[in-house]
């Protein structure tokens, strides 16, 4: 990468909610990586733990306080304060790395690059969901939809220009802003040396679970809007398969039909993802544990979509009042 410097002014801005364990960590790092005339600006959605009292220890960070709101409004809010040429959204529980400052600089003093970032890191002692699920990185920079806001910078005028987040969205609220950067013709770039570890990734297929439901309510927006991406195809097809596997218990039952066939309808949609994805990214020694991420992670999906169905959802995900 270039290693030329472009100054620029930096703000940092750290949405939060009940984050007092990795707190003190994200600003640590972030200190360590700003310049004099960068700012830090946490935004708390209504922190009942001691997150507010760690945030306080530190001179150079100011506090915004707005209880109850999407992760978009707390990102859009710190925004209104930000005095920086770049925005940096970083969020509660990742940790910038070495170096991350300069190779920001370096990446956007491309002028034709108006977002940058990368995929978060894992670990250096990794739980064996974060090995598989999380450990893919690209290694050279490329053209992106979107960049996670966790570890993401944008130029103030690109922000702007698109209105920022949309404050409506309970979550994906990043890949909504990637989308509608390119499509006005701001370039989002990943940038793999501006380094960042996510440390509040999920550690138990229960916590997997509930990451996966609650990601799963942006497929919803999409639904409505007539967009049917690919994972959302492959949820109706695992529940067409579930409903095979429902259908064929009496069957099994009675003796007419092999046992078998019940887990093979189970797990027919979350090996086929499994081998794909295994051949996609050259890690075939995940296989296993990507089949049984991809089964939690497809019955997460059809559970909300179930759930929307019979009304259960339809207010939270559209009444854009979710917290962080």
């Amino acid at each position: 990468m270039n290693e030329t410097r472009h100054r620029f002014s930096i703000s940092f801005i750290i949405p939060v909610l009940n984050g007092e364990k990795f707190m003190a960590h994200c600003i640590e790092h972030i200190i360590a990586e700003m310049d004099d005339d960068d700012e830090l600006i946490v935004v708390d959605n209504g922190s009942t733990d001691a997150t507010l009292d760690i945030v306080r220890r530190y001179d150079r960070a100011r506090i915004l306080e707005f209880p109850g709101s999407t992760i978009a409004f707390l990102r859009n809010r710190g925004v209104e304060v930000a005095r920086g040429d770049l925005y940096a959204f970083i969020d509660s529980d990742v940790i910038i790395c070495k170096r991350w400052r300069t190779e920001v600089e370096s990446a956007l003093g491309d002028e034709s690059i108006h977002a940058t970032g990368s995929k978060y890191d894992i670990p250096e002692k990794p739980h064996w969901i974060e090995r598989a699920w999380y450990s893919k990185r690209s290694k050279d920079m490329r053209p992106i939809n979107y960049i996670n806001s966790g570890n993401l910078i944008v130029r103030k005028s690109a922000f702007e220009a698109v209105s920022g987040f949309n404050e409506k969205l309970a979550t994906d609220e990043d890949c909504d802003l990637g989308e509608r950067l390119n499509r006005n013709g701001y370039a989002v770039v990943e940038a793999p040396m501006i380094r960042a570890i996510h440390l509040g990734n999920p550690k138990s297929l229960w916590n997997f679970f509930k990451k996966e439901k609650w990601h799963a309510t942006s497929s919803l927006n999409s639904l409505t809007q007539g967009i049917f991406d690919k994972p959302t195809a492959m949820t109706f097809a695992f529940m067409v398969c579930l409903v095979a596997m429902l259908v064929s218990i009496p069957w099994v039952l009675s003796g007419e039909v092999n046992p078998i066939l019940l887990p093979a309808l189970l797990l027919f949609i979350p090996a086929v993802t499994a081998v794909y994805r295994s051949y996609q990214f050259k890690a075939f020694r995940h296989i296993l544990a990507f089949v049984l991420l991809y089964l939690v992670f497809f019955v997460a999906r059809a559970l909300i979509i179930l759930q929307f169905l019979f009304g259960r959802t339809r207010k939270r995900v559209f009444s854009g009042r979710e917290s962080s």
